[in-house]
């Protein structure tokens, strides 16, 4: 990977934008969170048994504060890896998430809105929405697929919302080089009660369509974005460095997008 900078480094003010939902409590997890939060007081006993001294020693008994979480990778902003998704990819060992080149996780964006149809993207349906914003999926680009479901983020029955993805969209990404894209929504698939309709219509093809891609071609996916609708659809970076989780499917990830901010009139 280069180490030049990017153009858009060179501008005067870059906006910081960030595209990712808070590790915590809420009704839009389907596997619960939970934390718990140990206050300064708590780590005023621990760091008085550690130094072996009395808590009353220190100011005011107080030392750190910390937390303890239960949750699993798939929760909040995260990165699915291959292994996510089958153990193998075109036969081999599907890589983890701590497997993966740090150069994924840093490009380009693209920036689509996806949210007129409640049907999962066709291939059609990419080209259309590229038409329309006049840009052009390449190769390395980290795509943003704006649904509308970050209008629900936090709220009872989000992973209903938002548009999934079909498996010929994720074939055409990957075919143009595409390592690393994401969404909105609670999942790159359609909603279960959407993928149901539509495995009764067309078989059992259709369910987990866009996750079981990863059987035959290698990529990685965020879910659960938000802010998309605050991008241009191209001319910004992406940052989505996931937390190295040991052998893991996935990993929480602070998704940020670099804008440049427009020049001053006059």
């Amino acid at each position: 990977m280069t180490s030049m900078l990017p153009p858009l480094f060179m501008q005067p003010e870059v906006r910081l934008v960030d595209l990712s939902v808070p590790l915590g409590e809420s009704e839009a997890e389907s596997v619960p969170v939970v934390v718990e939060y140990l206050p300064h007081c708590c780590g005023g006993a621990h760091l008085a048994q550690l130094a072996d001294i009395e808590q009353q020693q220190l100011e005011g008994g107080l030392a750190w504060a910390s937390e303890r979480i239960q949750a699993i990778t798939h929760n909040s902003t995260h990165i699915d890896a291959p292994h996510h998704y089958a153990p193998l990819c075109q036969g081999r060992k599907s890589r983890t998430i701590d497997e993966i080149p740090l150069d994924w996780f840093w490009g380009q964006g693209k920036c689509l809105d996806i949210s007129d149809d409640s049907e999962p993207l066709s291939r059609e349906a990419l080209l259309a929405a590229e038409q329309r914003a006049g840009i052009r999926i390449e190769a390395q680009d980290i795509v943003l697929f704006r649904t509308g479901a970050e209008a629900f983020h936090g709220a009872a029955g989000f992973n209903r919302r938002g548009r999934g993805l079909t498996g010929d969209v994720v074939r055409e990404l990957t075919d143009r080089g595409v390592r690393l894209f994401g969404t909105d929504a609670w999942s790159i698939d359609a909603s279960y009660p959407k993928m149901k309709e539509r495995s009764l219509a067309l078989g059992p093809q259709a369910v987990w369509e866009a996750h079981f891609v990863g059987r035959e071609r290698e990529f990685c996916a965020i879910e659960k974005l938000t802010n998309l609708a605050t991008l241009p659809a191209a001319g910004f970076w992406v940052a989505a460095f996931p937390i190295k989780v040991q052998s893991g499917s996935a990993g929480w990830s602070r998704v940020v997008a670099f804008v440049a901010k427009p020049a001053p009139l006059g």
